[in-house]
């Protein structure tokens, strides 16, 4: 078979086996079904390029190819879009079975596999391994070439290997290849820059503190010690953490963000183990023996500053594993850390339990502000109408308006329901007749508000519980908070924002982005009022006069996308704390009236709104302070970061 240059292929060469595939129905959940696809046909050993694309209305379904009944490889697709992927063969195969299962409905409607030159699929999976913008090329070319030579094979079939790891779910054998390929190299750097740094530091000026059930090496105590003395105004320094079993064997790695104070308020993932200076423990021992370390710190660390508490990203303390299999809930400790918070935060007006951590109701104030709620839109009465009235139907908190900006609408049927939605006085509806900048509309909206809050609402958004706006501005009222994001799922209900992380992909992306309706998330974060550098500003509040004062939207630089990012690290650098809440709960069907950036002048602008960002907020982009970097830059949902 003639290996083509892969754009040279002709569908006439290499025809759609999807047509040609027999089918049979699988499994089926409350939100997803399964098909299992079979096909036989002579596959050639060698490298393909796999084409597939699945229609219908979903926003992610995942394959699993098996070429001869032997090992599947897993592949993720989204709905409606041509989706490639580097394949090898090793040996000839006659059968092809695919598992199918898809969030929501969809069917498979195109598999092509060409073949292509060995030196063309190097090239493309290096392409993919390098989209972390921080990756070094040569770094990692230097890398997997030793590993070739280690294990004598072609430097092909290591790159191939890395390059299936992108596709594939953290497992406990790659946190054991984590530990064994880069723990040792993370803790020497550390230790280096402590000898460069180092100025003299004595062992008694530091007092360690360490649950019952956790070990910490005294070589790990060390390295906490001579971080913290780096640091002449911080307190206090804690690590990551794991699991180990009676035999030395480590598993569920817990890699924590730097100081997040709304995250610490709900949970408490700090006192297992922590070294903090002794003067500063002498000064509050009266309250580490009454209450204990874990309530003493719920006293303690509120009141403190981000300077003051220090996160070290090394797994270096192990919690016994047979401790924490019967742990469970504490209940009667989770009502007593609610009473101790509870009388020490300003503005609570109560604190209950569940089992992800606290929960905490915070006061709004009286007179209740006036929420202004902006939504831009043009045209599609089917998406802006179910938003508005989920709005005007569901919403429990009164004093608010909608401003409804139409930017250049010529529907009629829009047209006639714009005059309609008015006769509700807390609907305007406002012409913006110019071109679509997000920003600029957005800006618009906020001039003719008349709330002290902002609400920057997309028309693609509905309404899930009726206390979604409680909850949020009784966030945004709160002095030291600026932005206030909500939990937004897709239709089939997956989520689809829990707050954005920085530095993954080309800039920032979704935390936990189509994880399960009813997940956890990462050691309960789905669950649980949190701090993150920035929020999507599809569901949006701030107070008014802090969206003037960092100058709204940039309408100049990001006419459509990353604005909201680069709006929230705006407000972040003026020393105020992103919020996300779970308890504001929403659909968001995304981007569906805007549409993809799929025209090379649509392309050509998201480039250079991507470019600008990474000019921008370059520091902010390599280290964001609610994440850890331990974790993916390249996936959503909190794995281990990829080890080449």
């Amino acid at each position: 078979m003639i290996k083509l240059i892969y754009k040279a292929a002709k569908p006439y060469l290499y025809p759609n086996l999807a047509r040609s595939m027999t089918k049979r129905q699988g499994e089926r959940g409350d939100y997803y079904s399964t098909q299992v696809l079979s096909l036989v046909h002579a596959f050639k050993a060698g490298w393909y390029m796999l084409e597939l694309q699945a229609n219908g209305c979903f926003e992610l379904a995942q394959l699993e190819f098996r070429f001869e009944n032997k090992q599947g490889l897993p592949f993720p697709i989204r709905a409606n879009k041509l989706m490639k992927r580097i394949i090898y063969l090793a040996n000839p195969a006659g059968q092809l079975e695919l598992d199918f299962k898809v969030y929501g409905e969809g069917r498979l409607t195109q598999l092509r596999l060409v073949p292509i030159k060995a030196s063309f699929a190097q090239d493309r999976m290096l392409q993919r391994l390098l989209a972390d913008p921080l990756a070094n090329q040569a770094s990692l070319l230097s890398k997997l070439k030793q590993r070739a030579a280690l294990k004598h094979v072609e430097l092909n079939q290591v790159i191939f290997a890395a390059y299936n790891k992108l596709f594939c779910q953290t497992t406990e054998a790659d946190y054991h290849y984590w530990i064994e390929e880069l723990e040792l190299d993370l803790i020497k750097k550390f230790e280096c820059l402590s000898q460069t740094n180092d100025s003299t530091y004595v062992e008694t000026d530091y007092q360690c503190l360490l649950a019952s059930d956790c070990t910490l090496y005294p070589s790990s105590k060390t390295l906490l010690m001579k971080f913290l003395n780096q640091h002449p105004e911080a307190v206090l320094v804690y690590p990551d953490q794991d699991l180990i079993d009676d035999y030395g064997n480590r598993s569920k790695p817990w890699f924590k963000t730097a100081w997040n104070y709304d995250l610490f308020l709900s949970q408490d993932y700090i006192s297992s183990g922590f070294v903090c200076k002794a003067a500063w423990y002498a000064e509050h021992q009266a309250l580490f023996t009454n209450l204990g370390t874990q309530q003493a710190l719920a006293i303690l660390l509120p009141s403190m500053t981000a300077q003051q508490i220090l996160h070290l990203p090394l797994v270096l303390v192990h919690q016994l594993s047979s401790a924490a299999n019967h742990a469970g809930f504490d209940v009667n400790y989770a009502l007593e850390r609610a009473h101790l918070l509870k009388s020490r935060i300003l503005g609570l007006e109560a604190v209950k339990a569940n089992q992800a951590g606290l929960v905490f109701d915070f006061k709004i104030p009286e007179p209740k502000p006036l929420v202004s709620l902006i939504i831009p839109t043009r045209n599609k009465l089917t998406i802006l109408k179910p938003c508005v009235m989920s709005i005007l139907e569901k919403t429990s908190y009164e004093n608010y308006e909608i401003l409804i900006l139409d930017n250049q609408s010529s529907d009629q049927d829009i047209l006639a329901w714009f005059t309609e939605i008015q006769a509700n006085p807390r609907v305007r509806v406002l012409a913006y007749n110019h071109p679509f900048n997000y920003s600029a509309i957005n800006n618009f909206g906020v001039q003719q508000a008349r709330g002290s809050i902002i609400g920057l609402i997309n028309n693609d958004v509905e309404v899930i519980a009726g206390a979604w706006l409680s909850e949020m501005v009784a966030h945004a009222c709160r002095e030291e908070i600026g932005c206030v994001g909500a939990k937004l799922y897709y239709s089939n209900g997956q989520i689809q924002h829990a707050g954005v992380i920085l530095g993954l992909g080309h800039v920032a992306g979704h935390a936990h982005r189509f994880a399960g309706h009813d997940s956890a998330g990462y050691y309960q974060r789905l669950q649980l009022v949190q701090n993150y550098s920035a929020v999507t500003g599809a569901c949006l509040l701030v107070r008014r006069a802090l969206y003037e004062q960092v100058g709204g939207l940039n309408e100049h630089d990001l006419p459509v996308a990353y604005n909201d990012v680069d709006f929230c690290l705006r407000v972040r650098a003026l020393g105020y704390r992103n919020l996300w809440t779970p308890h504001a709960e929403l659909y968001h069907h995304e981007s569906v009236s805007r549409g993809e950036d799929d025209t090379p002048e649509k392309k050509a602008r998201f480039d250079k709104e991507v470019a600008y960002m990474r000019t921008t907020w370059s520091k902010e982009l390599e280290a964001d302070p609610c994440y850890n970097p331990n974790l993916s830059r390249l996936r959503e949902d909190f794995s281990l970061r990829e080890v080449f």
